[in-house]
Parts: structure tokens; sequence; C-alpha cells
């Protein structure tokens, strides 16, 4: 038994961090040029994911080569997704890894929806191609 514990520590050490794989996403996503990209850190506010990345596309063609794109990257990364939905239409996409969820939008379907609200603003670690200033970092800088 014991040594069943010390070979799967061995494999969770050389295994990359949930955030390195969320944050690998978040750059896929800037390479296809997804816009709005927004990463959240949910695992204390949630149970069924410790990350949500949501992004849009400006059109169903854009969504879906967005989505293709994560979908294989993150397989290539050792990681195939639980499920897919909404890849036919592509007008909303969700890509579930398990530990991050991926909401992938056309941009009126994004505003519709407005998920982004779901999230309170600390969460967000990402946002628009740099990391998310906090409400407590942004009064820091007026001491």
């Amino acid at each position: 038994m014991e040594k069943a514990v010390i070979v799967q520590q061995a494999q969770q050490e050389h295994t990359p961090s949930t955030l390195d794989f969320a944050m690998d996403l978040v750059h896929w996503a800037e390479d296809k040029k997804a816009e709005n990209i927004h990463l959240y850190e949910v695992g204390d506010l949630c149970s069924y994911a410790d990350y949500v990345l949501i992004c849009s596309g400006n059109s169903d063609r854009h969504v879906s080569a967005i989505a293709e794109t994560l979908r294989e990257e993150g397989k290539h990364a050792g990681h195939i997704p639980l499920g897919v939905e909404g890849l036919h239409k592509a007008q909303w996409v969700l890509l579930d890894f398990g530990d991050v969820v991926i909401h992938i939008f056309f941009g009126p379907v994004r505003d519709y929806y407005d998920l982004d609200r779901l999230w309170p603003a600390k969460a967000k670690i990402w946002s628009g191609g740099e990391p998310a200033s906090t409400p407590e970092s942004e009064d820091d800088d007026d001491l």
C-alpha cells in the first residue's frame, strides 16, 4: 500500500498543475485570436471545477476553430475532454476538462447569457492578455 502512495505522489510531481494547464488554454485561445478572454479561479466557489475560462469568437467558424484548437492542444498535453457540447452550431461551445471548464461564445450569445456575472471580480485571475488586478490590489496602489 505504501508503494502505491509513493508512486502516485511521484506521478503528481511530474504532472503540470491545473493552473499551468488553464494558462496553456488561455495562451492557445490567444493564438486563435479569441476575444475577451477571462480565466476565473473558482475552486473555492463551486464543486465542479477549479478554473473556468470564458472567451468569445467573432463568428460561428471562429468559435468552432477556437474550440477545436483547445480540444486538440489539450489532448496533446495529456488532457482528454470529459465532454464537448455545442460544437455543431458553434454559438456556445462547452469543453469540460474536469478541473477546467471552458465556455467559448459567439459574441452576441455571450452578451445575452452573461456568464461572467456569475463569478466575483476577485475570482478573475486573467483578463484580456494580462493577469487580472483584484480590487484589493487596486486599493493598495492608492496608498
